[in-house]
C-alpha cells in the first residue's frame, strides 16, 4: 500500500512541475538554419492580443502590431544587417528578445 501511495505522489509531483514549467515558459523563440532570416515566436493563448514591436539597435521603432495568433513569424530578409530587439508587451508584462541579421 505504501508503494502505491508513493507512486501516486511521484506522478502528481511530475505533473505539477510540468505545469509550472509550461507556465514559466510562455514564449518559445525559434531560429532555423534553413530560414536564417526568420524570427519565430510561439506563445500560449494568454498572450494573444499582445503588442509586438521591432526596434533596430539604435532604438528606432521599425514596426508595431498586435499578436493575432499564438504563432508569429517575423521575416528579416529585406531588413538591413544588425541587431534587432523584439518586444512583446501585454498589460504590465514585457519580454524582449534579440535577433541579429548577419
Amino acid at each position: 500500500m505504501k508503494l502505491n501511495s508513493f507512486k501516486i505522489f511521484v506522478v502528481l509531483v511530475l505533473m505539477i512541475s510540468g505545469t509550472v514549467q509550461a507556465q514559466a515558459n510562455d514564449v518559445e523563440v525559434k531560429g532555423s538554419p534553413k530560414h536564417k532570416n526568420f524570427f519565430t515566436l510561439k506563445t500560449n493563448k494568454d498572450l494573444v492580443g499582445a503588442k509586438v514591436e521591432v526596434f533596430y539597435s539604435n532604438g528606432e521603432l521599425l514596426t508595431s502590431q498586435k499578436l493575432l495568433k499564438k504563432k508569429m513569424i517575423i521575416d528579416f530578409a529585406d531588413a538591413r544587417f544588425g541587431t534587432y530587439t523584439i518586444r512583446l508587451t501585454k498589460g504590465d508584462s514585457a519580454k524582449e528578445y534579440q535577433f541579429t541579421k548577419k
